[in-house]
């Protein structure tokens, strides 16, 4: 992390992220930059071929052929050929004007013997190369000489060769010339041609491979040698400098919250509670830890009422606790508000109802009405009650809220039959979490049950179950106070002190209780957050 922040410092020694972005943009358009604009015009060539003929008098046995055989072979094995291609690689045409020196190339001791244009680009351009040729006797030298000459006088060396006059070893003139210019090279943008030279190497030295270029185009134009391996060019660098400060961008992101509003805390931190709310819970902890590496926070869904133990017998104040309303034992922890939420009374489909009145739901827990005929008349069904365990702060909600006393005694795992108390006067089984009661209410026939808006979204969508209004009312939290709706309550956030400023717990419950991710999160989930712009939620204040 140290090195993180070392980063993150250059970055604002850079002058921040916009213009450390700015200089990677204009590092990726520099050589296109460069290409375009800067370097206009460009001329490229490559040595595709640069060796000797390969025909010696060693291929042919003593005394046999005529002489000038002899004397062929002796000339070929001391020749040799370069074939240079041309190409226009820049931008824009190209024309003679556009050269300082025209465009010349040397061949070190050899001595040019002949020379032609192939493979151009097309027929006119082979022709106007073909017509600008000009060679010369050293590279200080004008360049007088045209292919036609150069030519002639090859025809008489041939001659002079074959014809024996420079028979027993005295071998014909040299030709004079040992460079080649361009004088009339125009190439339109794309186009290109090959120069195929013949050259001799004098004496009775290893033939040399020396190829070497002159020429200059005007302002900023550039005749490239292709074949030369260039190891620092401007893209190269220009790429290298782009991956460094794009690296040290993303580093120095990874070094600080992604929103500076975010008081990041470090150490461990250990979050248990309420089943109903723990999965968003654990949301909200892992969009904290995604942003403040340094800290590690665990969740753990063990009911509000073992949460809340949890807090009071560890002492600890890195743990806090998430609890289904207002803990009986909230005068001796520290809470803060979270969110609203809102529960419901579900039954199986089969039951047929939409609505229940309170009463009527007291009667069915003490035992009074065990049968669905008996509430809404119509035919026979067993009400079969699926409850939470003791732990649960939904379970404790209910029985406040709704029953006005404790749930009736468990009497059955299956939830079908009176399994486990045949005297017991309900039908009654209990689930450790909310969705699994939901899970149970809509699979067995004349079910009743509780559980939170979120746990009951996929059943109710798909049919299974049914959610009751209590007494014809539901929950508005535009009129909380005054809708007679009384099965919803405020999450809270309890721990055994108020933490100390700066710690984990402190910043971490900041986060989740004021800062905007959070609340999406809270949202997304069905939960209204207490904490607004405006204030705190009316509900909220309630209770």
């Amino acid at each position: 992390m140290a090195l993180l922040r070392l980063l993150e410092q250059l970055v604002d020694f850079l002058g921040g992220v916009g213009p450390v972005l700015f200089g990677i943009a204009l590092l990726v358009v520099t050589p296109y930059v460069d290409r375009l604009v800067v370097r206009r015009k460009r001329i490229s060539f490559r040595v595709l071929y640069n060796s000797k003929i390969g025909v010696g008098p060693e291929t042919l046995s003593d005394g046999e052929g005529p002489p000038q055989l002899h004397q062929v072979a002796r000339l070929l094995e001391r020749m040799s050929i370069v074939v240079i291609r041309l190409r226009n690689s820049g931008s824009y045409d190209i024309d003679p004007d556009d050269f300082d020196r025209p465009l010349s190339f040397t061949f070190g001791d050899r001595v040019v013997w002949n020379a032609r244009v192939s493979d151009a680009s097309t027929g006119d351009l082979r022709e106007l190369l073909r017509e600008g040729l000009r060679f010369f006797p050293e590279e200080d030298k004008p360049a007088r000489d045209n292919l036609v000459t150069v030519r002639r006088r090859l025809t008489d060396r041939l001659a002079r060769w074959i014809g024996g006059s420079a028979a027993n070893g005295t071998e014909a003139a040299e030709p004079s010339w040992h460079g080649v210019q361009l004088t009339k090279l125009k190439l339109r943008r794309g186009e290109k041609a090959k120069l195929v030279v013949v050259l001799r190497e004098p004496g009775q030295r290893e033939i040399t491979k020396l190829v070497e270029h002159t020429g200059k185009l005007k302002d900023a134009g550039v005749i490239r040698d292709e074949g030369k391996v260039r190891r620092v060019t401007l893209p190269r660098v220009s790429g290298a400098l782009v991956i460094a400060l794009s690296a040290l961008l993303v580093l120095s992101r990874l070094a600080q919250p992604e929103d500076r509003s975010i008081a990041c805390g470090s150490g461990q931190l250990r979050i248990e509670g309420s089943s109903v709310f723990m999965s968003t819970m654990r949301t909200i902890a892992d969009e904290y830890v995604k942003v403040c590496g340094d800290a590690r926070i665990e969740t753990t869904p063990n009911g509000s009422l073992g949460g809340v133990r949890t807090v009071l017998e560890s002492g600890s104040p890195d743990v806090i606790a998430l609890s289904d309303g207002k803990s009986n034992y909230h005068d001796q922890l520290y809470g803060e508000k979270l969110a609203v939420v809102v529960y419901f009374v579900v039954v199986n489909k089969e039951v047929g109802l939409t609505t229940i009145g309170i009463d009527d739901l007291r009667k069915i827990n003490d035992g009074t009405w065990v049968d669905w005929k008996q509430v809404r008349g119509g035919a026979s069904l067993p009400i079969r009650i699926i409850s939470r365990n003791q732990n649960s702060g939904t379970r404790q909600l209910f029985e406040h809220q709704v029953l006005g006393t404790g749930e009736n005694m468990l009497s059955s795992d299956e939830c079908r039959e009176k399994d486990r108390n045949p005297t017991a006067p309900v039908i009654r089984c209990e689930r450790d979490d909310n969705a699994e009661v939901i899970r149970q209410v809509a699979t067995v026939p004349g079910a009743i049950g509780y559980a939170d808006a979120l746990s009951i979204v996929e059943e109710r969508r798909s049919g299974g179950i049914t959610a009751l209004t209590l007494d014809g009312k539901a929950f508005d939290v535009s009129t909380a106070a005054t809708s007679g709706y009384p099965f919803w309550t405020v999450e809270y956030l309890y721990t055994r002190t108020r933490p100390a400023p700066g710690s984990l717990a402190a910043d971490f419950l900041q986060f989740a209780r004021t800062h905007e991710r959070a609340q999406l999160r809270l949202t997304e989930a069905g939960f209204r957050p207490c904490t607004t712009k405006q204030g705190m939620l009316e509900p909220c204040v309630l209770r």
